[in-house]
């Protein structure tokens, strides 16, 4: 009679079924709906993905692995990337641990070292930016076009507290999208970035690989208090007390991405020449003031934040601390009223009733690179450039500058507007100009078409935190 009360119990008790169902393994049935969703209809292509060694991407490779072949996929098709940060002895060993566990599953495996210097503060957001730099840089040498992650509910959760804590907007507190572009830096181009397991608790990921007999290693750091996310698993017991569980703010993080993706859909509208924003191909943009005043304080932010990161070229959302401020001047400003403003490398100005943003001149230093046949780069984060293969010899990709303008007014092609024009790549080979293709002026018939540069535009969605 105990053990059919026990069991009793277990089934009506909310908030045991509810412990019970958050430790259980992850089941076959399941893995469908885990991975199905993020990929088109048919064969899957390759992707990478993201394994450290730990609990939550030891089990994102064990389940895609079992996935795979549940679907008739073909696992070797896809490669692990490990990041070995070199911050403690043991790293490289915990690399070579994860290439046996890979290889044993039938992926490919790649390692991958940080060995740049490392920082002495911020030590985690710059490994998080090596990472994503050093696994960029493999899928975009191998023809890779997605990188899968192993984010949880639990990583959800502490986004979503730790960027309350920072005052953060809705998108900040919209937390981890399930799919995404991250772009590793300036000038790289973005990466896909899906996240299958974004609603699956951690505690169900460690309970498939104990009931998979499968081992795994966690890095001590992730329990250090030094650090933001250590200090909330810490104090979990605390917030669960008062109702912050990782299944209810995780719910709210999920609430607040659908207002979030309805807010960017009325602000796409708004990016268009009939919303009001003129979008030129030399890397700048003039918005309808008197139009955009009309909508709601949210889009108008959402549009000018969206034309200053790709004016700039950055690859970061903007700080709402500092974009707030301008937009709230903005908004202030009559038709006949002057004002000028920088963020993010850009400068941004309303004169005559429209506001300018462009790339801010002089502070920072325009990129010099030298680009081969079959080049193709992202230039100061905002043109593409490309040569083609058939063209022999390197060429210098630098801004046209005032002896490039002054190079194109004796040629006759006077330009306008010209402090924007100053900006853009133009193709070099030793002290003479053979090309400006955002101006369509090519010193020789035969480089039409073979030496490419196009403004990316608005590469990113608004963002701002």
């Amino acid at each position: 009679m105990k053990t059919e009360g026990r069991r009793l119990s277990a089934i009506t008790d909310p908030a045991h079924a509810t412990m019970t169902r958050a430790n259980r393994p992850i089941e076959p049935d399941e893995l469908a709906g885990l991975f199905a969703p993020l990929f088109q209809a048919g064969a899957v292509q390759p992707v990478a993905l993201a394994v450290s060694g730990g609990s939550d991407s030891t089990a994102l490779m064990v389940l895609f692995a079992e996935w795979l072949r549940r679907e008739g996929g073909d696992v070797g098709r896809h490669t692990v990337l490990t990041v070995d940060h070199a911050l403690r002895p043991e790293s490289a060993a915990e690399a070579r641990a994860v290439a046996v566990q890979a290889a044993a599953l039938g992926f490919r495996h790649a390692t991958l070292v940080w060995e740049s210097a490392k920082p002495r503060t911020g030590i985690q957001a710059a490994a998080r930016k090596a990472r994503y730099r050093l696994m960029g840089g493999y899928l975009h040498a191998h023809g890779i076009g997605t990188l899968v992650t192993a984010h949880t509910r639990d990583d959800q959760a502490e986004t979503l507290l730790m960027r309350l804590g920072r005052g953060s907007g809705l998108d900040g507190l919209a937390g981890i999208a399930p799919s995404t572009r991250v772009t590793p830096d300036i000038d790289a181009d973005a990466l896909l970035v899906i996240r299958p397991l974004l609603a699956v608790p951690k505690a169900r990921l460690i309970a498939t690989l104990e009931a998979r007999g499968v081992s795994w290693t966690e890095d001590p750091s992730n329990e250090a208090p030094a650090f933001e996310r250590s200090r909330l698993r810490a104090a979990s017991a605390a917030l669960e007390a008062i109702g912050l569980t990782g299944e209810s703010v995780a719910l709210s993080a999920r609430r607040l991405q659908r207002a979030r993706i309805a807010l960017e859909a009325v602000t796409d509208s708004c990016c268009t020449a009939e919303g009001g924003v003129h979008t030129d191909r030399l890397g700048f943009f003039r918005i309808d003031h008197e139009r955009l005043a009309r909508m709601p304080e949210e889009i108008y932010l959402r549009v000018v934040g969206r034309c200053i990161a790709a004016a700039g070229g950055v690859a970061e959302p903007l700080p709402l601390a500092k974009l707030e401020p301008i937009v709230e001047r903005l908004r202030r400003c009559g038709a006949r009223e002057r004002g000028a403003w920088t963020l993010a490398r850009a400068h941004i100005r309303i004169d005559g009733g429209a506001v300018h943003i462009e790339r801010e001149p002089g502070r920072t230093p325009l990129p010099v690179v030298a680009a081969a046949g079959g080049s193709r780069m992202l230039w100061d984060g905002r043109f593409t450039v490309e040569v083609a293969t058939s063209l022999k010899g390197t060429f210098e990709v630098r801004a046209l500058g005032a002896d490039g303008l002054a190079e194109l007014k004796r040629l006759g092609r006077a330009m306008r507007p010209a402090r924007a024009l100053r900006l853009v790549p133009a193709f070099w080979r030793g002290g003479d100009l053979l090309a400006v293709p955002t101006v369509d002026f090519y010193a020789r018939p035969d480089l039409d078409g073979r030496l490419s540069a196009a403004f990316v535009g608005m590469r990113y969605n608004s963002g701002g935190r």
